[in-house]
């Protein structure tokens, strides 16, 4: 399967709509972050989910509204619920929405015991792809200064559930780590300014390529 994946557009979803042109694919995938209610182009939106199945988690930046109502062209639902797996062509996807905190001030917080508790039950689900917003620290979460902004409690749901694919967000730093076993972690980075990734991904091997259009040119 090919996927392409975005993460972060913060609004610019034209950068989505240009990624698809150039490199097609068979599903798109989002880690969040498609923009606040006053940012989103609605018409730009639909126009994506006509061109290609998209699944997503939220993040700290969405319209929950738009993005929970949203429906891809053989009915199913965009948004990946919390712990829901999902099949596609043969690969079983599954996400976790949302930004950690101690306490659920937001409607878009995490918490540890939540995390633990979606982890948990996808244990035994044999899952190919697990998408995230917020980063396993670690695992692809390096910010300006040298510093990690991840979360134990991410890395701890990525080694209970064992995807081979891990996808995340949130940090606007794309980076890429292949682990011993060949399970890979991909940080999108910040499509806002351009970034996604491909990735190939078949029952034997992935492959992935970070794309940033202005780099590409």
């Amino acid at each position: 399967m090919k996927i392409l994946a975005v993460s972060d557009m913060h609004g610019e979803l034209g950068n989505v709509v240009r990624a698809l042109d150039k490199s097609p694919a068979d599903l798109l995938l989002c880690c969040g972050d498609w923009g606040d209610p006053d940012e989103i182009d609605e018409e730009i939106f639909t126009r994506i989910l006509a061109h290609i199945p998209v699944l997503s988690v939220y993040g700290n930046h969405d319209d929950m509204e738009l993005l929970s109502n949203a429906k891809n062209t053989d009915g199913s639902s965009v948004l990946l619920e919390s712990g829901e797996v999902r099949r596609r062509d043969g690969l079983q996807l599954t996400g976790i929405s949302g930004i950690w905190a101690k306490t659920h001030k937001e409607p878009y917080y995490i918490t540890d015991e939540e995390v633990a508790q979606i982890a948990g039950a996808l244990a035994d689900a044999e899952v190919d792809v697990l998408l995230t917003h917020g980063c396993a620290i670690g695992l692809a979460d390096a910010v300006p200064g040298g510093r990690r902004g991840g979360q134990r409690c991410f890395l701890n749901a990525f080694h209970a559930i064992a995807p081979r694919l891990y996808l995340c967000g949130h940090l606007h730093v794309p980076e890429k780590r292949v682990l011993k076993d060949g399970r890979t972690v991909v940080n999108v980075g910040y499509t806002h300014d351009g970034d996604y990734w491909t990735f190939d991904l078949n029952e034997e091997s992935i492959t992935a390529e970070h794309h940033r259009p202005s780099v590409d040119r």
